[in-house]
């Protein structure tokens, strides 16, 4: 039934923006494009898709499409975890998102595709990376002051649209603690260096209160610190401040090659029972706020950890 029912939506969709194409196209040679016209044929495009629909699709739908499935995690303790994380990370302004973004929040700021993200025909997309939207409040706070240091975190289901993996614990949609830091930079790599602890502090305190509340079992914690020429002197600065703040933490150093971050990416992760290593927390150095207020010395270090995945792989059940 489901791929019956795939097969009717993707041939329903593909006659309506044919049409909608060559209706496009009679627009574009009349000088006539203006968003709003566009949207009220997608809208009428989904009115056509929806009237065309029964019952019985819909729950073929809910059936074998993974986006609208429900999590495999309990509610009640994704709910649990969110607490923890709120918690860990007390000295930050926690915002309640909405579901939705300006359309290419990701893709304007960042090296990605728009096709990772489910898009809507309201000039909107569903939110698939709250760090993204995050970098749009920091800049609002300093445009208003520039000097600022602004600390936010958030806890949000994420929807995104490529295909998942088959290791465990991943679904189309998941929930993340997102912690983000902007403000001016400081001499040395300061601002970078001090935000970087301090996400990683408020992980440290949120595995070890998920341990003691619901048991979880891990071990070994280690940080892989990449970089490259983009700050070439972080990976040194923060080794040394990471060997005093965190003793007991295994630390390595590897190249960067991305151009999604600048410069700085680290890897935060811990060994399961079985002795596997999850690499469950990425912080990273961006320039969306410097692009959004179009201050070069603005600074980002934004980062998340997928709190779904802490109950599936280290349960001590």
């Amino acid at each position: 039934m489901a791929r019956s029912l795939i097969a009717r939506t993707l041939l329903g969709l593909r006659v309506w923006f044919v049409v909608d194409d060559e209706r496009m196209e009679e627009r574009r040679r009349g000088g006539r494009t203006a968003p709003s016209d566009r949207r009220g044929e997608q809208l009428a495009g989904a009115r056509f898709e929806a009237s065309r629909r029964r019952p019985a699709d819909l729950l073929g739908q809910w059936t074998g499409d993974p986006t609208v499935r429900p999590s495999g995690v309990d509610l009640r303790t994704s709910l649990a975890y969110d607490l923890l994380a709120l918690d860990a990370a007390h000295d930050y302004e926690a915002l309640l998102l909405s579901p939705v973004a300006p359309i290419g929040v990701t893709s304007v700021l960042a090296p990605t595709s728009q096709d990772r993200v489910l898009s809507t025909t309201r000039g909107t997309e569903v939110v698939s990376d709250a760090t993204n939207v995050l970098a749009l409040e920091c800049a609002l706070r300093l445009r208003r002051d520039s000097a600022a240091h602004v600390r936010l975190c958030t806890v949000h289901q994420l929807l995104r649209m490529q295909p998942i993996s088959d290791e465990g614990g991943h679904s189309k949609h998941f929930r993340l603690l997102m912690l983000a830091d902007a403000g001016a930079g400081l001499p040395e790599d300061g601002f970078e260096v001090t935000a970087v602890l301090a996400h990683l502090a408020i992980y440290g305190r949120l595995l070890d209160a998920a341990a003691r509340a619901h048991g979880l079992v891990w071990e070994r914690p280690a940080l892989i610190i990449r970089s490259n020429d983009a700050l070439p002197a972080i990976s040194t600065r923060l080794t040394v401040a990471l060997a005093d703040a965190f003793p007991d933490v295994a630390v390595r150093e590897e190249w960067l090659d991305s151009t999604y971050y600048r410069g700085l990416r680290i890897g935060y992760g811990v060994h399961d029972a079985a002795g596997s290593f999850h690499e469950i927390v990425d912080v990273g150095v961006f320039d969306w706020v410097a692009q959004l207020t179009s201050n070069r010395r603005h600074r980002l270090v934004a980062s998340a950890i997928g709190l779904q995945l802490l109950p599936v792989l280290f349960s001590g059940s």
